[in-house]
């Protein structure tokens, strides 16, 4: 029955009992009306909040269904920021007020985007707790990959060649030459070959600990007709002493199991 007609009905009730059923309308009227602007009610991006890896969804929390967001190449507005807005964009069009961060890929090399896989959840009211302590933050846990300074000193002759350094495969992870220094942060673990070629192919194998340092000294040897890379791994101490000051040219993130293509 519409509401319109059941107003109708009420005013046509007998005078004893007319004010008593204004007030019933009236009060009816209004609960139809808070539950429609309720029903009608949009989320907005600034109203979701989001869970990292680490915090789990609370359990009276209905799934809504699945995001992504970022696409981990070198393009603008793609940092984590970008791409956490993004997301929440995304949940609130679903009518979602809370992300749950299932998978994150960190920047590719030198670049600096971001690629997530979320859940979007609605809850209500959502708790305190979370609402309170912002947990969209930028993961800074150095115990999470380990860092490879790799440098190379100064050429004994000028015009010495630069040549790339690689990642298991074909991935470029940076480039060396005379007096370079470059950090990069690695996020795989176990055997990790490193290597550089000119005339001929140098090697060489890590194992990789989440956490762990390593000082990489790059140089060049006499080939048979040109110079060769070498590639050392050297202790802390004389690394941390020939290397200087952490914080090299060139800082990436490098996560080679996501970016085989």
């Amino acid at each position: 029955m519409s509401l319109q007609l059941y107003t109708c009905r009420l005013l046509k009730t007998p005078n004893r009992s007319h004010n008593m059923g204004i007030r019933f309308c009236a009060a009816a009227i209004i609960i139809l009306i808070s539950l429609a602007g309720s029903a009608c009610a949009q989320t907005t991006a600034d109203t979701v909040i989001v869970l990292p890896l680490k915090i789990a969804a609370p359990a009276n929390a209905k799934k809504l269904g699945t995001i992504k967001a970022g696409n981990n190449a070198t393009t603008s507005k793609c940092d984590y920021v970008a791409v956490i807005a993004d997301a929440k964009r995304k949940a609130a069009k679903m009518g979602g007020n809370m992300v749950k961060i299932t998978e994150l890929i960190s920047p590719a090399f030198v670049g600096k985007c971001y690629k997530i896989q979320a859940d979007v959840y609605t809850i209500h009211p959502l708790p305190q707790q979370l609402v309170q302590k912002p947990v969209i933050t930028e993961p800074t846990d150095s115990n999470a990959y380990a860092r490879l300074y790799i440098y190379r000193l100064r050429d004994s002759l000028a015009l010495e060649p630069t040549y790339s350094v690689h990642m298991n495969k074909d991935s470029v992870i940076c480039r060396v030459s005379s007096r370079s220094r470059n950090e990069v942060r690695v996020y795989t673990t176990g055997k990790t070959t490193l290597w550089a070629e000119t005339e001929g192919r140098r090697e060489l194998t890590l194992d990789i600990k989440p956490g762990a340092v390593y000082y990489i000294r790059c140089g060049l040897a006499p080939g048979e007709v040109r110079m060769v890379p070498v590639l050392e791994l050297v202790d802390k101490a004389t690394g941390a002493a020939q290397y200087g000051p952490t914080g090299g040219k060139k800082n990436g993130d490098v996560n080679y199991l996501q970016q085989i293509h």
